[in-house]
């Protein structure tokens, strides 16, 4: 395995650029419910499926073509670019209309609530994937529109702007800058909370009176209150470049874009090498959440095996919440899962670092996930049910405010 460089400066990117358009689109339909079926005729901007989860966005069709499949967890639209949905006029209302104005045209809400601080992120998620720096940079008054947006639901009375020391951080109006080491894990939601209130937060639970939102969130809300039209595009390292993306788009057709062969016993990460997940095929689509497009050849990856702990403790030496991977993983390795907790696995903010430095080569941020799943199905987690059919036909128009 190759040695990784940890530094989180993104020094001078070139301009964000935008995708070719594919022939076929695969657009995610994990956690929501399909309103379109095979053979409706869609609009760029069509709305064609319901977020099951109060908080997370709609989905709309990125380009305009013909609904060819609709599978368990993915939706494919042969593409001919035929015409766009008309745009809606932007939300005028602040609070809960906003927020509900925001998830129909597919944005994300769960971090707009109601807080006394807002923290904007603008330090990189990992090294490599530089998406903030030609947002920050070209993008300003989408940046600052989506911040206005937020504090129309958020209320805050302090406003904070995280950045990577050595890194572009020119602050908005009433925006204090925060400057962090530029050393991953620095730029994950947990640590830059910390940064900034002091108090150590358990991933997937709220601050106290605090909320956070990254540099692409408000270009999201920012970009969809300019527009009027839905998101159907994310921002993602490709290469070394920044790209605007389709939502949809097969990954393979994005490396044979960026100029890259993928081999035999390659593997694609969507996001980062160290907390991306590999894609199923190169045919999956990319995601609203996905931050970049990583190629990992045989020889510069880890190579997991089933080795015994050694119990050398790099692990712990290397995790920045504090806690024992090297033991959590092998509780869940042989199916110990609730004897993980004694073990605070639930502090494990996934960053990755005690797999890359495992002596024996064991996947520890794997089993480390595969618990929490286990656990949360012990607990009694299910998927959010979908909207009934009322609820469906009320959602299935354009969104109002």
């Amino acid at each position: 395995m190759t040695t990784y460089n940890f530094s989180l400066q993104s020094g001078e990117t070139g301009p964000l650029m935008t995708g070719s358009r594919p022939e076929e689109l695969r657009i995610p339909l994990s956690g929501m419910t399909p309103i379109l079926s095979v053979g409706d005729q869609v609009l760029s901007g069509t709305k064609v499926a319901v977020a099951n989860s109060p908080d997370k966005g709609d989905m709309h069709a990125p380009l305009a073509g013909t609904i060819r499949a609709v599978e368990p967890y993915t939706m494919i639209i042969e593409a001919d670019g035929r015409g766009n949905a008309e745009p809606q006029t932007p939300c005028a209302e602040s609070g809960e209309p906003l927020r509900r104005w925001l998830k129909a045209m597919g944005v994300d809400v769960t971090a707009l609530y109601r807080a006394a601080t807002l923290i904007v992120n603008g330090v990189p998620p990992e090294p490599g994937i530089t998406v903030f720096e030609p947002l920050l940079r070209d993008y300003r008054k989408t940046l600052e529109l989506g911040l206005d947006t937020a504090q129309k639901i958020v209320e805050p009375t302090k406003m904070f702007l995280v950045a990577a020391k050595g890194n572009r951080a020119n602050a908005f109006a009433n925006c204090t800058v925060v400057h962090v080491p530029p050393v991953y894990p620095n730029g994950l939601d947990p640590l830059v909370i910390k940064a900034v209130t002091r108090d150590e937060v358990l991933p997937g639970l709220r601050p106290d009176n605090a909320t956070i939102l990254s540099v692409k969130d408000l270009y999201f809300i920012g970009r969809v209150m300019e527009t009027g039209r839905p998101l159907t595009e994310t921002v993602m390292t490709i290469g070394g470049q920044n790209h605007l993306v389709r939502i949809g788009t097969p990954v393979g057709f994005l490396a044979a874009e960026a100029g890259a062969t993928v081999q035999p016993g390659d593997r694609v990460i969507l996001g980062g090498p160290l907390r991306g997940m590999a894609a199923v095929n190169l045919e999956q689509g990319v995601d609203k959440e996905t931050t970049g497009l990583t190629i990992l050849r045989p020889e510069a990856s880890l190579q997991a095996t089933d080795n015994f702990c050694l119990g050398c403790g790099q692990c712990e030496r290397h995790c920045p919440a504090r806690i024992m991977p090297g033991m959590i993983s092998r509780c869940a390795e042989f199916k110990q899962f609730t004897r993980a907790e004694a073990y605070h696995i639930h502090s494990c903010i996934e960053c990755g670092l005690c797999g890359y430095w495992c002596t024996a080569g064991r996947p520890l941020l794997h089993y480390i996930r595969l618990a929490k799943y286990e656990l949360a199905l012990l607990a009694g987690a299910r998927p959010p049910a979908g909207p009934d059919a009322e609820e469906l036909e009320a959602q299935t128009g354009g969104p109002s405010c």
